[in-house]
């Protein structure tokens, strides 16, 4: 493969990205507001006033029903130790309901800049083009890939470093422990997410190669979202959590799934099949 032309369709990818306002805006404001706002709002009302958990009796003992059966028996004793529901609620949710959200908006951020991938292209009439081009679809892909792997990865990492500052800055006095920095939420972020990520680019660029336009695209990526809202179902219920172990398993899984996937794509994408895509 030629690392130059595959380097050329990446910053091409990327430039038109970062050039739509439809693209770019969402990808800055979904993590802000999942990663960033929504996480320091919570942690500073349940340390700081209270309202969360001690306001209301009713969760009183799904909490501690929850504390007793919780897996991991040093969380467990942590949670037993602090004093009040409002401290449980905001250690609970920080280590252990953030994880869906920053799943959710992994998979999101890549849905939407590998769903403009090639469907894209066809948008903006310029598929024939790069079809016409002395290249590979294998370089095309590569590309493409790398182009949509990029600013999701960042944006991700982004929103947990400033997620972190923040949440730790509030919860440190109170907790005296670092939130955020532990083995659960350092795989998830270096292991898992970018297998994950690798994965739904791979396959919505798959799906984008196939498709007329950007929102059919979108639409079928969107259902890689659905096993993410379960696994938030299943945190907040008790019924399962993600623990180390099984957060290296999923990302093994995951990346078996990314060559597997791979192999596909140079099988069932040829030039001729693209280009009957681009015209029909």
């Amino acid at each position: 493969m030629n690392k130059q032309i595959i380097s050329a369709i990446a910053r091409k990818d990327l430039k038109a990205t970062f050039s739509s306002k439809k693209i770019w805006v969402p990808m800055i404001i979904l993590p802000l507001l999942l990663c960033i706002i929504f996480p320091t709002i919570f942690a500073y009302i349940g340390i700081h006033t209270g309202l969360i958990g001690d306001s209301s009796k009713d969760l009183e003992k799904p909490i501690n029903d929850l504390i007793r059966s919780f897996p991991n028996e040093h969380i467990r004793n942590t949670l037993a130790a602090l004093p009040n529901l409002g401290y449980q609620s905001v250690y609970f949710f920080l280590n252990f309901m953030m994880i869906p959200f920053f799943l959710l908006v992994a998979i999101i951020n890549s849905m939407v800049t590998a769903s403009n991938s090639f469907a894209g292209e066809k948008e903006r009439n310029t598929l024939e083009t790069l079809l016409f081009a002395p290249i590979s679809v294998s370089e095309l892909f590569l590309g493409k890939v790398i182009a949509s792997l990029i600013p999701s990865l960042l944006i991700s990492f982004a929103a947990f470093i400033v997620s972190a500052i923040i949440v730790n800055f509030i919860t440190y006095p109170y907790f005296k422990e670092i939130l955020f920095l532990n083995s659960t939420w350092l795989i998830l972020m270096l292991w898992v997410i970018p297998a994950l990520v690798i994965f739904n680019i791979i396959l919505n660029v798959l799906v984008s190669a196939r498709v007329k336009s950007f929102q059919e695209a979108q639409q079928f990526g969107g259902l890689l979202v659905l096993p993410v809202v379960g696994l938030l179902i299943s945190q907040v219920s008790g019924l399962f959590f993600l623990s180390p172990f099984i957060l290296l398993i999923i990302g093994a899984a995951l990346l078996i799934a990314n060559g597997l996937l791979l192999n596909v794509i140079t099988k069932f994408n040829q030039r001729n099949t693209l280009f009957e895509s681009q015209i029909h």
